[in-house]
């Protein structure tokens, strides 16, 4: 009974309160919520640079230190990853991607999506996750870039090579040229096209 009272009049507080992600939580199952603190606590025994102490996700006044409610689910969700937790990493991602709110929030969380779907090694999963991914580039891409920003995206690599395996070459040819234009580049951009548009040129 004591332990009831307690419980209810448990001053709400932690992450939770400073993220507002208390009511969020509280409408999760019971099992839900223990992934989640059982990975948060987790990441704060084996992370020496994660800021936060087990005691710190449903208490006391912390600072969110550059978190968002997305990124910080986000980095539960690595751990989880590197726990081979699979399962539950692929749910905490989703759970992550749904409360993104900015293109470089989806960009961070789709990224670590696509290796875990990698890791499941689900075809259909990693496809849906890559072209998702790319596709927030086509979209999003100078909203995310900085300034004359250039970077190698691993979704892109993945979806020309879905493609051109599936026989979609034009596609993903389409695809890879109109994010070149971006500021992402396939690694081998040069050997990749002519190889493609041969394939074109032969149908």
């Amino acid at each position: 009974m004591i332990g009831k009272v307690f419980r209810i009049f448990h001053e709400k507080g932690g992450i939770l309160k400073a993220l507002e992600l208390w009511e969020w939580f509280e409408s999760l199952n019971p099992k839900e919520q223990k992934l989640i603190k059982h990975y948060f606590s987790l990441k704060s025994i084996k992370e020496l640079k994660f800021p936060f102490r087990a005691k710190h996700f449903d208490s006391g006044e912390v600072d969110t230190l550059g978190y968002t409610r997305a990124t910080f689910l986000g980095s539960i969700a690595q751990r989880a990853l590197l726990e081979r937790d699979y399962q539950g990493a692929k749910w905490l991602y989703t759970k992550a991607l749904e409360l993104s709110e900015t293109p470089l929030e989806k960009h961070l969380i789709l990224n670590d999506l696509v290796l875990l779907s990698q890791k499941l090694k689900d075809f259909d999963l990693i496809e849906s996750y890559a072209l998702s991914h790319v596709n927030l580039f086509l979209e999003s891409g100078r909203d995310i870039l900085k300034d004359g920003q250039k970077i190698q995206l691993n979704s892109l690599e993945v979806i020309v090579y879905l493609l051109e395996r599936k026989g979609e070459v034009k596609r993903a040819l389409e695809i890879m040229q109109k994010l070149r234009e971006v500021g992402i580049e396939h690694p081998f951009y040069n050997e990749v096209k002519a190889r493609l548009e041969s394939k074109l040129e032969v149908n």
